[in-house]
């Protein structure tokens, strides 16, 4: 219209009139464009409250998490780890996960198969597939954490945001964004701490000096606190300790001793797991400033009861040389009944295993032959002992003084370990709905205000009593219900725990006890649970050997968001922002062409009046 009624102006100066017509429609639409352009930039305003302030679920967090409500970024999880939030350095630390490691983590999407799910609450049972972890604390004190099975958890996405990472000690790890809880690709594997003394050697540096050497083997975390050497000489007299609190390994130290003779070295670990020491941990040394040779040791290891292994050593100095070793075996007579002969010039020797089937105590005494002639000592004696045979009454396999060698308390005719005799503990349960009919719980749907009963059942099946443990952990189901009759237990409201004392089950015996709900007059329409996905799930779940589930009867209107909600694209702030710039866009672009166009109807205006049209 704009671009006719301009080309046909020179023609008919009428036009004038729809010119002017035209100029105030334009200023009409320049208006009400500039007034859509301020709504649509308020909009915005209003919009990038939800990118700076998103909006939270109102059961976005849980007991459970390892940080209430979750995290955003890597670096923001571990400002709670440095502060030790809900102790959660102090259960990285017990898996060996470490700060850098974390730190190192990424953001990436999961699924829930074959991974393990952490949590600092009791969610599901152990016949369920949860376990236990517990940790140190800082403080001293013991912590337990819980993990299960990720397939455990049936509501909800299958998909997870999570910054993962890998950790030298355990592996693969991640951190569920949403929860802060850990998720690992395996079980945690039992540590074991033990220390192993594995050699001390002594070595000459020159006639009166000797570097002595140990080293400890550590294990899971096992910590060395101080070496201790005993020095004694050819007859047994203590002639020095030494104690050093070095708490690596290997230790070394230079010994001086000047007295010419043989001498012997012990030394004693100590560590976090106990004193260790043991054979390997033994040498011998000698002095002398002449050509000399001593018989330093022997020992008598006993295999299978009845074969015996000999070791003897010695040192020779100053140009003194061994030729043989001889063993000789008495019995308790005196008499001797074995000779083991070891023709080597080496200081330690090992001589051929033999047969010694008769019980009885026997000594050992090693002779030295060497250029200086035959050489002994007290430490070349020893004495061994082979026992009778003896076997168990109720297992053969097994000799009679074994610890296991014991019979089944409630039939003497079987062994204690015998399958037969272990106890049989089959734990069930079982609910009705008393409201609807006393028909089973878990074939109806509860409604506002059943009264619905449960029966836990313990029964021995074995031959053997036994003690058991009666708990119901009953978080799940007093979401929707409140615990009207304990039956004789007591209810533990910061875990949710019923219990009852311990009860020593006889065979055959079985235990039951009752409790009972009553629904609440009013279900919650609360949504499910977004770090705890079985949290207010419309489904009542607990577990005692067999799980029982009872479907609740959720307000519709509950029911018909979350599924809408689920249909609906999954968008967030990016998405939204970019559709509001776009419109901006769009509005702005049409408010200045309305406004160009007003401009160029004032100016060819002006020209016709002035003549120039």
């Amino acid at each position: 219209m704009f671009r006719k009624i301009v080309s046909n102006l020179n023609f008919s100066p009428a036009l004038m009139g729809q010119l002017g017509f035209y100029a105030r429609r334009l200023r009409k639409e320049e208006a009400t464009r500039r007034l859509g352009l301020v709504f649509t930039a308020l909009a915005l305003v209003v919009q990038s409250f939800a990118v700076f302030s998103p909006p939270e679920a109102a059961n976005a967090a849980s007991a459970a998490d390892f940080v209430r409500g979750g995290v955003s970024s890597p670096t923001e999880y571990l400002k709670y780890y440095d502060r030790n939030s809900n102790n959660i350095k102090d259960i990285y630390s017990s898996l060996g996960i470490t700060r850098s490691e974390i730190k190192s983590t990424k953001l990436t999407v999961i699924g829930e198969a074959s991974r393990y799910n952490w949590s600092m609450t009791s969610l599901y049972s152990y016949a369920q597939g949860q376990r236990s972890w517990q940790y140190k604390k800082s403080n001293g004190a013991n912590g337990t954490v819980f993990y299960r099975p990720m397939r455990l958890t049936q509501q909800g996405g299958d998909r997870h945001e999570v910054f993962a990472g890998y950790s030298k000690a355990f592996g693969w790890f991640a951190i569920k964004k949403d929860c802060g809880n850990l998720i690992t690709a395996h079980p945690p594997v039992v540590k074991n701490p033990d220390a192993f003394c594995k050699n001390l050697t002594v070595r000459p540096i020159d006639s009166s000096r000797f570097r002595m050497t140990t080293n400890v083997k550590q294990v899971d975390g096992a910590k060395i606190t101080k070496y201790t050497y005993v020095i004694r000489d050819d007859n047994k007299k203590l002639v020095a300790t030494k104690t050093f609190s070095q708490k690596t390994s290997p230790h070394t130290f230079v010994y001086n001793q000047s007295t010419p003779g043989a001498y012997h070295v012990r030394v004693k670990v100590s560590t976090s797991e106990g004193e260790r020491s043991g054979a390997n941990c033994t040498d011998s040394f000698v002095v002398a400033k002449k050509p000399a040779a001593f018989c330093t040791d022997v020992s008598a290891d006993i295999a299978d009861r009845s074969i015996v292994t000999l070791g003897g050593s010695a040192r020779a100095v100053r140009g003194a040389k061994i030729n043989r070793y001889v063993f000789i075996v008495t019995n308790d007579a005196g008499k001797e009944v074995k000779r083991v002969v070891v023709d080597s010039s080496k200081e330690n020797v090992i001589a051929n295993s033999f047969t010694l089937a008769k019980a009885g105590t026997y000594s050992v005494t090693l002779k030295v032959r060497t250029n200086l002639g035959v050489k002994t000592s007290e430490n070349c004696k020893t004495e061994f002992t082979i026992e009778k045979v003896q076997v168990c009454e109720y297992n053969p396999a097994l000799p009679a003084n074994d610890p296991l060698c014991q019979p089944c308390p409630d039939n003497p005719n079987l062994w204690i370990n015998d399958e037969g005799c272990s106890a049989k503990l089959v734990s069930s349960k079982t609910a009705a709905n008393m409201t609807q009919g006393d028909v089973s719980a878990n074939t109806v749907t509860a409604k506002a205000n059943d009264k619905i009963t449960y029966t836990i059942t313990v029964e021995n099946r074995g031959f053997a009593s036994a003690p058991i443990e009666l708990k119901e952990s009953l978080a799940d189901v007093l979401e929707y219900a409140k615990l009207i009759d304990l039956g004789g237990g007591s209810f533990d409201k910061d875990t949710s725990t019923l219990s009852w004392p311990t009860v020593d089950l006889a065979a055959g015996e079985k235990e039951s006890r009752t409790f009972a709900i009553q629904m609440l007059a009013t279900i919650p329409a609360t949504n499910t649970g977004q770090s705890d996905e079985a949290s207010y799930d419309c489904t009542m779940v607990n577990t005692f050997g067999n799980s029982v589930s009872i479907a609740v009867n959720c307000p519709e209107q509950k029911v018909i968001v979350e599924q809408v909600t689920k249909e609906l694209p999954h968008t967030g702030p990016r998405e939204n922002m970019m559709f509001g710039a776009a419109l901006l866009a769009v509005v702005v672009y049409f408010w200045a062409r309305s406004r160009q166009l007003g401009k160029e109807v004032r100016l060819i205006r002006h020209n016709v009046n002035v003549g120039t049209i």
